[in-house]
């Protein structure tokens, strides 16, 4: 993949796996009456493939609108790809978690991410599923879980991240104007990767990383290159009691020790760890700022219940927001969260058949197929969420006799962090970082848009690996300390 730009590489990361595994463990197949019904192409055997390079996950909508079931299958040349957009068969998947299995999606996607040796790749895909016992992946993944869930080291890491932002926040000087997206693009790098690394990591040794990693090729990939060089620096040197790391540091250096990675392919490791990180936490961001400040009355009502629920004010009149509060309380806040990743998670969940299945005792999967989850076409369900369904309304998740409480998602339809054994770990961090942010935000500064009201700009798909992509175009807002609070001095405890 080296010789990839980096829209191609993206978009070959999410894509090239899921045809991969259809193309290359196929047999010539043949269509049993039980399998899902096939779904014809303009152009025989290539014209998914096609749909597929040109749009991206949006291909799956296009084909589910035109056919209406709950799933369906796509010949690719000589193999098939189960498309499922039903709840109800999305948990049947979850509970096949054995025979419909995400690892080997890990071990092929991060091998074309990060560009780590042979070596290391055997020790990545040895075990992938636990047949004998344990392995690399899911050792990393179940410490990475205890490291990241509810508790003092996520408070801790969360806390670190907040003391960087608090010194970004600082720095905004009233009436300047802020490239919105490219502004949080580079503070949530900077202060992310020193609430995980510590104040060694290479992005505060090498400033240049912040910007260069996020170009689009031949800059962007021979930064990753030399990102993972400083990365391998890092490891080489790393050391628990001085680095000031998060917990899922030390975990994954544990396991990467444990394992006999060498220092350089955990720095190359790491690169892939970053773009799970920040790709889709950055977008989250942005786009949960543009729709709390482009409704004035969600906006409103967002700070009323901040006002109410978070601030403590001492005795020298500064107001001190509670961290832990806004994530437990705001109920109204959680919920334009929970609205933002409904609209903008448009990702796809995969899944590779690693023997014969009858799904939900009805649709029989083949062994050697891949089956793909499409979220833009289970987030706009109007079955699962009303006749509304395109529109923005985070009220949908609170509950209709009580607007002070949450309405609980754990609908199958609801995959922003994925589902059943492949739920995103970092799920707990990502929405204390973004609720954090948003609450100081809005709860501090007024943003207007210098070009008249505020427009939601489109998706622009960059890989079908990521789930919320960034936009097609920045916004542009003047910031001015909020009306009423100019002089009014603001700090934040996490409990």
């Amino acid at each position: 993949m080296a010789s990839l730009p980096t829209t191609a590489l993206l978009l070959a990361l999410g894509i090239v796996p899921a045809l991969t595994f259809a193309i290359f463990h196929a047999y010539i197949p043949r269509h049993h009456p039980d399998e899902p019904p096939v779904i014809p192409s303009t152009i025989p055997l290539i014209g998914h493939i096609i749909g597929l390079i040109r749009y991206g996950g949006r291909y799956y909508q296009m084909t589910s609108s035109r056919c209406n079931l709950p799933i369906y299958t796509l010949r690719v040349l000589h193999s098939k790809i189960y498309v499922v957009t039903s709840p109800e068969l999305i948990s049947a998947v979850n509970r096949n978690s054995k025979a419909l299995a995400f690892n080997p999606f890990v071990a092929q996607v991060g091998k074309r991410i990060t560009g780590h040796d042979e070596a290391t790749s055997k020790i990545v895909q040895h075990n992938l599923n636990g047949e004998e016992g344990s392995g690399y992946v899911i050792d990393v993944h179940d410490r990475i879980v205890a490291a990241l869930s509810p508790g003092k080291d996520l408070e801790a890491m969360t806390e670190t991240f907040l003391k960087e932002v608090w010194v970004h926040l600082d720095r905004l000087e009233a009436g300047n104007v802020l490239d919105l997206f490219a502004w949080t693009k580079e503070m949530v790098t900077v202060c992310s990767t020193r609430a995980i690394y510590g104040p060694a990591n290479p992005f505060d040794t090498n400033p240049d990383f912040v910007r260069s990693f996020w170009l689009l090729a031949p800059v962007g990939y021979k930064a990753r290159l030399d990102l993972a060089a400083a990365f391998a620096d890092y490891f080489r040197h790393y050391d628990p009691e001085r680095a000031q790391s998060s917990s899922m540091i030390e975990a994954r250096h544990r396991s990467n020790t444990q394992y006999g990675l060498t220092p350089w392919n955990q720095g190359c490791l790491e690169v892939g760890t970053l773009l799970g990180i920040l790709a889709n936490t950055i977008p989250s961001s942005f786009y949960m700022l543009v729709r709390l400040y482009a409704d004035p009355v969600l906006l409103e009502d967002v700070r009323a219940e901040l006002e109410a629920v978070t601030i403590h004010v001492t005795s020298d009149q500064t107001r001190v927001i509670d961290i832990m509060a806004v994530r437990e309380s705001c109920h109204l806040l959680n919920a334009t969260w929970q609205e933002v990743l409904r609209v903008h998670a448009l990702g796809v969940g995969s899944r590779y058949v690693r023997q014969d299945v009858l799904l939900n005792s009805q649709y029989r999967l083949e062994k050697g197929r891949v089956v793909q989850m499409p979220m833009a076409v289970l987030h706009s369900n109007p079955a699962v969420w009303g006749p509304d369904a395109h529109e923005f309304r985070p009220r949908r998740f609170l509950k209709e006799s009580d607007t002070a409480k949450p309405l609980k998602v754990n609908l199958p339809g609801y995959r922003p962090f994925g589902g059943g054994a492949s739920l995103c770990p970092g799920r707990h961090f990502v929405t204390l970082e973004v609720l954090a942010l948003a609450a100081c935000m809005v709860l501090r500064f007024d943003l207007t848009p210098t070009g008249g009201g505020w427009q939601i700009p489109e998706q622009k798909q960059e890989s079908m690996a990521t789930n919320v992509f960034p936009p097609g175009a920045d916004v542009k807002a003047k910031i001015t300390k909020r009306q009423g609070y100019e002089n009014v001095q603001w700090t934040f405890k996490m409990r």
